[in-house]
């Protein structure tokens, strides 16, 4: 399932667009917004919001390097497969139970100072990990793939809707104004959070959130 696109928006909200195949984007043609920029925004203002700023959502393979625990927190779940992983210059290999791979954490069962040991605890001083791995999600499923999750679409799908919706609203009916005043009513049309609100929320309760990652 792949993110939205200019398509899915002009159906929503009956805004003709016009596509540029030079620039590949969905653009409305009487006032020049590109709405496939509008929904990178969004896709990287839900990225933020989840601590995801770094790698933002879609799948890639990146390197951590981290302070070794028994539980290794990434940055960058769902975790699809671990090409490498080092713990304190060790090298270890799923393949013979060194370390079990979950959506968003990696853990290592027993590992000791003088080499690998399935009978003898952590060292508890300070270990350096360094991971790579295959984490995010993707526009396909299946074994080595995590689709993105249809809530999540549909959260940066009603964002642009939203935002969209507002500036064609500012640019069609009030020719382009920034702010405008009837008598003593007032209103302006600078892009407002509060109008997102419920979005926010929906994405607080999902599972694509990044918790504890400096």
């Amino acid at each position: 399932m792949a993110w939205p696109t200019g398509a899915d928006i002009q159906q929503r909200t009956d805004i003709v667009l016009s596509y540029n195949e030079a620039d590949e984007a969905y653009v409305v043609d009487e006032y020049g917004l590109d709405v496939t920029q509008m929904i990178l925004d969004a896709i990287a203002a839900c990225a933020a919001y989840c601590h995801r700023e770094r790698y933002g959502f879609d799948e890639a393979e990146v390197t951590e390097t981290l302070d070794g625990d028994y539980c290794i927190q990434v940055a960058h779940p769902p975790v699809m497969s671990v090409s490498s992983l080092t713990w304190d210059g060790t090298t270890l290999t799923e393949d013979d139970d060194e370390f079990e791979v979950y959506d968003r954490m990696i853990l290592i069962p027993k590992v000791s100072t003088t080499g690998l040991q399935r009978t003898e605890p952590f060292d508890l001083g300070r270990k350096i990990v360094v991971v790579t791995y295959t984490g995010g999600y993707s526009d396909t499923e299946g074994a080595t793939h995590r689709a993105i999750p249809r809530e999540l679409k549909s959260i940066v799908r009603e964002m642009v809707v939203r935002e969209l919706l507002r500036i064609d609203h500012q640019y069609r009916e009030m020719k382009g104004v920034r702010r405008y005043a009837i008598g003593e009513s007032s209103a302006d049309f600078s892009s407002d959070n509060r109008l997102m609100s419920d979005l926010y929320a929906r994405l607080a309760r999902g599972p694509w959130e990044v918790t504890g990652i400096a």
